[in-house]
């Protein structure tokens, strides 16, 4: 049967505990029952000792001295307090006994050689009786004296005990399991409002979070965690909202141009320059679509967390050349003047094609947005012991509303918007991506109309 949280922490509870106040009973009753008997063995060995020292021995013979101790009234009731004694020889034989046993007789054991206590019964009554040897000087068993008490009354208080724990020990399971069960009721309440508002938040409410406990326990830790979980997964809906929207925003553009410049060819005749035009024109808008695509492969594929940096000891200059030699056909075309200041040794570590995807796309930028003929600065610098980079352009620069914007997902400024520089926003955000997984610190500063740095710091 499977059993709620509630009845297992009951029962859990219930037995532990059970377990240690059955030991705990059973452990008073032991003690109980040896006081009681230890008591009735003090009365057994002094009643012996008298006996003993009544007795003469003589060679292989011995003789009762002081007849008056068997005429005590204790050995000739049976009632009130009786003491029954035998003395019989090493055969076992009855020399003497007292008055009150009648006709009974005591149990005698030839196994037991030395002192020894024990139960046994007389006339169907229970009794604690000793058995110990006389001997004479040279160790010789000449006899046994056996001496019995009544064991009813201690008895009955055994039973009585053994009744009264028997019936507590049920009887405070039974009250322990309620209270339990309302006490792991209450504790876990906080887990079923965590339950009840967990199976309430859907898609369209992931707004909605948990309450916390008042106390700061298990339960508050895992209601932290769960709206944790629920923050992360309303900022990953709403980045796939945002993705869906952008990304169809971004792709209906040159689909919409593509249509339209066709439509209008298809009009009326046109000679083959005007084809040639319209034609090459679709497939730059075509190869515009091709390269947002491949940058959204990209950013998924780095942002699906199934791809791990190899972070390897890189030299950073032999790499910023093999950048700007790619960007040379760029670089001409706008007549940019690349102003390159570095520390002699840099050896950095990062993960070799990451930082090549990093390094094109801030100094393609740095180009992108430089008017014809200006300078772009790339310096490498120690900070702290750090190797960092920075790259500098002085070109339109960002307002400061949008530079927190800049590494979202086709986000563009208006002021790059509006003007002719070409571009779909997501380089930044692939470089923000790249940087994130190899733990690079990137930071960027702008003044609009001055130009805009990025450092990296390795």
């Amino acid at each position: 049967m499977q059993l709620n949280l509630r009845n297992r922490i009951t029962l859990y509870y219930l037995v532990a505990t059970g377990v240690l106040i059955g030991i705990l009973f059973f452990v008073i009753y032991l003690t109980v029952r040896e006081t009681a008997y230890h008591h009735m063995d003090q009365d057994l060995k002094a009643e012996s000792n008298e006996i003993h020292k009544n007795l003469v021995i003589l060679n292989e013979q011995f003789f009762i001295s002081n007849k008056f101790e068997w005429n005590e009234k204790e050995h000739g009731q049976i009632e009130v307090n009786p003491v029954f004694i035998e003395i019989v020889d090493a055969d076992g034989k009855l020399i003497k006994k007292t008055g009150n046993l009648l006709n009974g007789s005591l149990l005698f054991n030839p196994k037991i050689k030395q002192c020894t206590y024990f139960n046994t019964s007389l006339s169907g009554s229970p009794t604690r009786q000793v058995q110990l040897p006389i001997n004479n000087p040279v160790g010789k068993t000449l006899g046994y004296i056996i001496i019995s008490i009544p064991l009813e009354e201690s008895a009955v208080v055994l039973q009585n005990l053994f009744v009264i724990l028997i019936t507590t020990y049920w009887g405070v399971l039974f009250v322990l399991f309620y209270i339990t069960r309302f006490v792991a009721g209450k504790s876990i309440s906080p887990i079923n409002k965590v339950i009840a508002t967990a199976e309430r938040i859907t898609k369209e409410n992931l707004d909605e979070r948990i309450d916390l406990p008042v106390h700061k326990d298990e339960i508050h830790k895992l209601t932290s965690t769960i709206n944790r979980l629920l923050d992360r997964l309303e900022d990953a809906v709403l980045r796939e909202k945002q993705f869906t929207s952008d990304a169809s925003h971004e792709l209906r553009t040159p689909l919409s141009i593509i249509k339209g410049t066709l439509e209008v060819l298809i009009r009326k005749p046109r000679s083959v320059e005007q084809y040639e035009e319209k034609v090459n024109y679709c497939i730059s808008e075509v190869d515009r679509m091709s390269e947002i695509v491949d940058q959204l492969l990209l950013l998924a594929r780095y942002e699906s967390g199934k791809v791990t940096p190899v972070i390897t000891k890189i030299d950073i200059h032999e790499m910023l050349k093999a950048v700007l030699a790619r960007l040379k056909f760029l670089i001409e075309e706008k007549k940019i003047i690349v102003n390159y200041t570095a520390v002699k040794a840099a050896v950095i570590l990062a993960d070799y094609s990451m930082l090549q995807i990093i390094l094109e796309n801030l100094i393609s930028n740095s180009i992108k947005y430089s008017s014809d003929g200006k300078q772009i600065d790339i310096i490498l610098k120690n900070i702290g012991g750090n190797i960092a980079l920075e790259i500098k352009d002085y070109g339109i620069g960002i307002q400061q509303e949008h530079i927190g914007k800049i590494f979202d997902r086709f986000y563009r400024a208006d002021s790059s918007r509006n003007s002719e520089i070409s571009g779909n926003g997501l380089g930044l955000a692939i470089v923000k991506r790249l940087a994130d997984l190899q733990n690079l610190s990137l930071s960027v500063k702008s003044i609009p109309s001055k130009g805009t740095s990025f450092q990296i710091i390795f």
